[in-house]
């Protein structure tokens, strides 16, 4: 049986070798390209100001303007044409899939449960799932 030190260790192991892919380095590099990039990082900041405004006002209750959602979606469509916006939203993506696969991945193990239609379903090509 393991030791809670040893499930520690082992979580040590797999947090180095998470920080060693392509999707960890890739995100690590477009957070810094973006640190850099003033004017997407300021339309990030604009956008989460005005989404916070806005939530703000509808759980007091308050009317939400047609101004005030016209600058929302003035801000999304910014977002939508940002290059530099729209690469490091991909490689979150990518790393989020790849963290839920692990996710999935630890559950199996624990439940004991295999992949329903092979190791496509869980995104893992072990083969073994």
């Amino acid at each position: 049986m393991k030791t809670s030190e040893d499930i520690i260790r082992l979580a040590m192991e797999l947090g180095n070798a998470l920080a060693q892919t392509d999707e960890i380095e890739q995100l690590k590099n477009l957070q810094t390209v973006l640190n850099e990039d003033t004017s997407s990082f300021d339309l990030i900041v604009r956008y989460q100001e005005a989404r916070m405004k806005l939530e703000k006002q509808q759980d007091e209750g308050k009317i939400i303007s047609k101004a005030d959602e016209d600058y929302l979606q003035i801000l999304e469509d910014q977002l939508a044409g940002n290059e530099t916006i729209q690469q490091l939203m991909g490689a979150q993506e990518r790393f989020d899939n790849l963290m839920q696969a692990v996710y999935y991945a630890i559950n199996q193990a624990i439940t004991g449960d295999q992949c329903s239609s092979g190791c496509d379903s869980c995104g893992c090509d072990c083969g073994t799932m």
